[in-house]
């Protein structure tokens, strides 16, 4: 699994895609941050296979890798599932 790179809001972003779930992260020198994660089909797994692939891409780099501020508590649950720094 690697990412794509394509601009959301004018802004170059990695996509990353696995089965029903999508996320974009941005990247910066010493840094990787997800700024947002959807899944269609909720609950099977995909967005935290996603999640530890996108974590062990970019720590694997050596970069600090984390997440914009949980849009809703299941987001955040993921975070915490997946050892992902939360950045409020």
């Amino acid at each position: 699994m690697k990412p794509q790179i394509v601009t959301v809001l004018g802004m170059p972003m990695d996509e990353w895609q696995y089965e029903s779930c999508l996320a974009h992260c941005a990247t910066g020198e010493g840094w990787a941050t997800i700024y947002d994660i959807q899944s269609e089909e909720e609950g099977k797994g995909h967005a935290t296979t996603l999640l530890l692939a996108m974590k062990k891409y970019y720590e694997g780099k050596g970069l600090r890798f984390g997440g914009s501020v949980a849009l809703n508590n299941r987001m955040r649950r993921l975070y915490q599932k997946c050892g992902i720094k939360e950045y409020l």
